[in-house]
């Protein structure tokens, strides 16, 4: 493996940091034929990553604690890795009582609270909230850690325990909707989609805070497709279902699967 070389593809600052603590769990599984694992990372580098470092005779993996989660671990073996075998734990947040009038916590608030234990970011991957608690998956070292000593998400104190199961596991919360748009442009749906000003859509583009399948798109022009998710950081995100036919407006119609 000429990792010089793998290292020198990867633009200079944080991803090639991280792609060269990639390369290095993939050594060690391909000299200790032991499996390896990074930290929890988005998406798109995983697979940008992958790319790279398909022709390693490794097995490559990669998961987050569910299917769709959005941070995943690269998991590397010289066979195939179960989603059992990877080193994460599941973490059920939840208020120590429900009182009238109590604030609602947001994902915000719980990986704030969490990250203010000293954790670093790339140990806690998705978290997924519901009415009065949270699900958060971790990195298997930091999971008792966590359940230990978090006692407060904002203001409201809670319990913090490990958890097991699919069922522990909050149903993402989602809307469809129908709407029309001039074109499919990411500002056009964009805004359309979250009920911003065109030109406002275009400076948080511009801003680096759109993303089109966990990659940041910064030309505002670009063209969307059926399948496509789209996040606007600040304003959630949402994903394309369908693309219908053209309105008497000349306008075309979608139905878009947004996260509430």
């Amino acid at each position: 493996m000429d990792r010089q070389a793998l290292l020198k593809s990867v633009p200079e600052g944080e991803e090639r940091l991280l792609f060269a603590k990639a390369l290095d769990q993939a050594v060690f599984a391909m000299k200790r034929r032991k499996p390896a694992y990074t930290d929890f990372m988005d998406r798109a580098k995983c697979a940008r990553f992958q790319e790279r470092m398909q022709g390693l005779g490794l097995e490559i993996t990669l998961f987050g604690g569910t299917e769709d989660c959005e941070r995943q671990i690269m998991g590397f073996s010289v066979e195939e890795i179960s989603a059992e075998e990877f080193p994460i734990r599941m973490i059920k947040i939840r208020r120590k009582s429900k009182k009238f009038g109590q604030a609602d916590l947001s994902h915000r608030d719980y990986l704030g609270s969490i990250l203010g234990l000293g954790i670093d970011r790339g140990k806690v991957g998705d978290i997924l909230v519901a009415e009065d608690s949270a699900v958060c998956f971790v990195a298997e070292e930091i999971a008792p850690y966590i359940t230990a000593v978090l006692e407060q998400v904002s203001r409201t104190a809670v319990i913090a325990e490990e958890a097991e199961g699919a069922d522990a596991v909050p149903v993402r919360q989602t809307e469809r909707r129908r709407l029309t748009v001039a074109s499919l442009r990411l500002d056009a749906v964009a805004g359309e989609a979250f009920h911003l000003a065109r030109g406002k859509v275009q400076a948080l583009i511009g801003a680096e805070k759109a993303q089109v399948n966990w990659n940041v798109v910064t030309n505002t022009s670009h063209q969307l497709k059926e399948g496509d998710m789209v996040s606007l950081r600040g304003f959630g995100r949402f994903r394309i279902k369908e693309i219908g036919g053209k309105t008497k407006k000349d306008r075309t119609g979608l139905e878009i699967e947004k996260y509430i």
